[in-house]
C-alpha cells in the first residue's frame, strides 16, 4: 500500500531526521508532537520568559544527550542551582535507562489518528485511515490550472493597453529568456503601436525606444 500521498509529521528530531508518523489533518504535525509542542509553549508562558534552559524532547538518545549537554553548560556558568541541576541529571538518567522501552513511532502508520472526530468509525481491527483519502481530485487541480492560465491572460491583455501592444507583449514573454534580444524586441513593440495608431486614424507621435 503506497504512503506518498499521506502528509508527515513535520517534526525534525535532535539528530536531524523527520518524524515518521502522520501528520494531523490541516496539521504540520503528529498527535505527539503537536500536543508536546502546546505542553511546551504553556510552559514557557507559565515561566515569564525568564527560564535559561528549555528541556527537548526526551524521544531519543540525542535528545537526553542535548539536555545533558545544555545542564552541564549551565552548571558550569554558575547559571543553575545545584539541586535543581541533581534533580534534572537524576531525571535524566531514568529517561536515558527508559529508552529501551520506549517507541514514539508506531509500527502501522494507518493506526495513527489524524481526524479525531472520526475514531468512533473505526473498526476494531482496522486503520483509522486509507491513503486513498489523501488523493488530490482531478477535477480540482484542472479548475486550478484553468484559474491560473486566465489570471496570466487578464495580466498581459489587462488596462489601457492596445491589443498589438499585447501582442508584442505576449511575444517577448514567450521567448526564452537566454535567447532575447531586448533591442529587437522594443523595435517590434515599436512597430506594432505605430501601425495602431495609424490604422485607428490617430496622428502618429514619435515612440520612446
Amino acid at each position: 500500500m503506497a504512503l506518498g500521498n499521506v502528509p508527515r509529521c513535520q517534526h525534525i528530531k535532535m539528530n536531524g531526521m523527520q518524524c515518521g508518523s502522520p501528520a494531523l489533518n490541516r496539521r504540520r504535525q503528529c498527535f505527539f508532537h503537536e500536543r508536546a509542542r502546546e505542553q511546551h509553549n504553556r510552559i514557557v508562558k507559565d515561566q515569564f520568559k525568564q527560564a535559561r534552559f528549555v528541556l527537548p524532547l526526551l524521544e531519543d538518545a540525542n535528545a537526553v544527550q542535548m539536555a545533558l549537554m545544555q545542564v552541564m553548560q549551565l552548571l558550569a556558568w554558575g547559571e543553575m542551582d545545584h539541586k535543581v541541576a541533581g534533580l534534572l541529571l537524576y531525571g535524566l538518567q531514568t529517561a536515558s535507562s527508559n529508552l529501551s522501552y520506549v517507541d514514539f513511532e508506531p509500527d502501522e502508520p494507518t493506526d495513527v489518528v489524524v481526524v479525531r472526530e472520526d475514531v468512533q468509525l473505526t473498526d476494531i481491527g482496522g486503520p483509522q485511515w486509507d491513503p486513498e483519502e489523501f488523493e488530490a481530485d482531478e477535477d480540482e487541480e484542472e479548475e486550478e490550472e484553468e484559474e491560473e492560465e486566465d489570471g496570466a491572460d487578464d495580466n498581459v491583455a489587462g488596462g489601457d493597453l492596445p491589443a498589438a501592444a499585447a501582442e508584442g507583449a505576449e511575444v517577448r514573454a514567450s521567448a526564452p529568456s537566454m535567447d532575447v534580444d531586448m533591442n529587437e524586441v522594443r523595435k517590434q513593440i515599436k512597430g506594432l503601436l505605430h501601425d495602431y495608431i495609424v490604422e485607428t486614424g490617430r496622428t502618429p507621435r514619435e515612440l520612446s525606444g
